[in-house]
C-alpha cells in the first residue's frame, strides 16, 4: 500500500475509502469497533495527500489506515472502555503513543472493541473465523478488524495475554514489546505494574513497519545476543499442561519437526521459575493494583461493571498489603533471574501460544499461556503455523531477551519463512 501511495497508484483518500468500505460490509458480522470515524480519517486523507503533492513523506506509515483499542485516548473520539457510562467520554488530547502515528503519517479509522476495562468479561466481537468463536480478549476488536481486513494495523493492550491470545484466535501477527518500552500514558490502567501497549498487523513486514515507527530512539543499551542463533528453547511445562488441547500439540510437534529437519535445534527445559509462583504473583498483582484504580468508581456505578472484572476488584480489595508486597518482590526477583537464564541459555523460547482453537463467545479464553510473559516483561511475537480442519488458527509464540524486539521479529522471519503457514480466505 505505501508503494502503491509512493508511486501515485492511489491516494491517501482512496485507500481510507476502500477500508472504510470494508468495514461497513463486514462490520454488522464481526462488531470489531466502538467508533468508526470516518469524517475524521478522510479530512486527515486529504491533508496527507496535499502533503504528498507538496513532496512531504512522513515515512512508510504515510497515508496507512490504523484502528486504536477503545481504552487509548484519541483526541476527540470517546474513550468508552468497554463501558456503557464512559461511551460518551471524549479524549482531551492523544496518548503520546496516538501523537507518535499521527507525526508518523498513519490515518486513525476509529476505536476498536475493547472487553469492558481491558478484563476478561466477553466483548460483542466475534471471531471472523467462525463467528461463534470468540476473538480473544480484551484486544478483541483490534484483532478481529485485522483479521477481517477492516485495517491493516492495530494497537493493543496488555496486562495477562490481551495482545498475544486474540492475535493468535485470530491468526494475525502482533508484537508485545518490553514492558516499558512504549509509553502508557493516556490509557486506560488495569495494573501499571504489568501494562503494555501491542502491535498488530496482518504480516510480519507490516508489523515490523508498525514497530520501526514506535520504537523508542536507542538508549545504549547493548544487545544481550548479537543476533538469534539456531537453537530455541521450550518448556514442558507448556507441552505436559493438561489445557493444551491435541490439536495444538499435533501442530506445534509438527512445526518443532520441520524446523529440526531445516537445521534447527531445540531444547526442552524447565523454567527455573515454577510458573504456579509467576501466575499467582501475577494474580495478586492485577487484582490489588485494579481494585486501587477501580475501586471509587466501583461502588459509586456497581452496574457499570459486569461479573469477572467485579470479581477481580473484590479479589483485589480482600488481598492483604503483606501478600503485594510479597509479589512486587518475587515481580523484581523474577524479572532479574530470568533475564540471566535467557542469556546463560542462549537460545529464544517457542511456545504455543494459546491451549488451543477459540473457544465459544462466553468467554475470550484462557490467559495462562501468555499471563507469565506480561508478568516477566519480556518482548513476544506471535505468529500462526496451522489451520484446523475447520478452518480455525493455530499459533505459537516466541519469548526473547529484553529489549531484543528486533532480533525478536528477525528471528519470526526466519522461522515463518523455514515453514509457512498457507494463507486463507476468510468466510466473512
Amino acid at each position: 500500500m505505501g508503494e502503491a501511495l509512493r508511486q501515485g497508484q492511489l491516494s491517501v483518500r482512496q485507500l481510507a475509502e476502500q477500508f472504510l468500505k470494508r468495514i461497513a460490509d463486514a462490520e454488522g458480522q464481526i462488531h470489531a469497533w466502538a467508533a468508526v470515524d470516518a469524517s475524521g480519517a478522510l479530512q486527515e486523507a486529504q491533508r496527507l495527500d496535499e502533503e504528498a503533492q507538496r513532496g512531504h513523506w512522513r515515512g512508510p506509515l504515510h497515508g496507512i489506515p490504523i484502528g486504536i483499542k477503545d481504552i487509548i485516548d484519541v483526541f476527540d473520539l470517546p474513550t468508552g472502555c468497554g463501558s456503557q457510562r464512559w461511551a460518551n467520554s471524549y479524549a482531551r488530547q492523544d496518548a503520546p503513543i496516538v501523537r507518535q502515528l499521527r507525526q508518523a503519517g498513519a490515518v486513525i479509522l476509529g476505536k476498536t472493541v475493547t472487553t469492558p476495562y481491558a478484563y476478561l468479561d466477553p466483548p460483542p466481537t466475534c471471531n471472523p473465523w467462525q463467528t461463534e468463536r470468540t476473538p480473544g480478549g480484551s484486544s478483541s476488536g483490534s484483532a478481529a478488524a485485522v483479521a477481517a481486513g477492516m485495517v491493516p494495523l492495530a494497537l493493543g493492550s496488555q496486562t495477562g495475554g490481551s495482545v498475544i491470545r486474540p492475535a493468535a484466535y485470530c491468526g494475525i501477527w502482533a508484537l508485545k514489546p518490553t514492558f516499558g518500552q512504549l509509553s502508557t500514558r493516556g490509557i486506560l490502567p488495569l495494573a501499571p505494574s504489568l501494562d503494555h501497549v501491542g502491535l498488530m498487523a496482518g504480516h510480519l513486514e507490516d508489523l515490523q513497519i508498525l514497530w520501526s515507527a514506535l520504537r523508542p530512539a536507542p538508549m545504549g543499551i547493548p544487545p544481550l545476543l548479537e543476533s538469534p542463533g539456531r537453537l530455541l528453547l521450550t518448556l514442558p511445562e507448556y507441552l505436559q499442561d493438561p489445557r493444551l488441547e491435541p490439536v495444538m500439540h499435533r501442530a506445534f510437534k509438527q512445526w518443532q519437526q520441520q524446523l529440526e529437519q531445516a537445521g534447527w535445534q531445540w531444547l526442552e527445559t524447565p523454567l527455573p521459575i515454577p510458573l504456579v509462583e509467576i501466575r499467582r504473583h501475577h494474580a495478586v498483582i492485577l487484582a490489588v493494583e485494579a481494585a486501587a484504580f477501580h475501586h471509587g468508581r466501583w461502588q459509586r456505578h456497581p452496574d457499570d461493571y459486569p461479573p469477572k472484572i467485579t470479581q477481580l476488584i473484590r479479589d483485589g480489595l480482600n488481598h492483604s498489603a503483606w501478600s503485594y508486597h510479597e509479589a512486587r518482590q518475587h515481580l523484581r526477583q523474577a524479572r532479574r533471574e530470568i533475564d540471566a537464564w535467557l542469556l546463560r541459555a542462549g537460545g529464544w523460547l517457542a511456545l504455543p501460544a494459546t491451549p488451543g482453537t477459540p473457544p465459544p463467545r462466553d468467554t475470550t479464553g484462557d490467559p495462562a499461556f501468555q499471563s507469565p510473559w506480561s508478568y516477566l516483561g519480556l518482548p513476544v511475537v506471535t505468529f500462526p503455523i496451522a489451520w484446523t480442519s475447520d478452518g480455525l488458527p493455530l499459533a505459537v509464540q516466541l519469548i526473547g531477551p529484553r529489549w531484543q524486539e528486533e532480533a525478536l521479529l528477525s528471528l519470526a522471519q526466519q522461522l515463518s519463512q523455514t515453514v509457512p503457514c498457507p494463507p486463507r480466505r476468510l468466510p466473512v
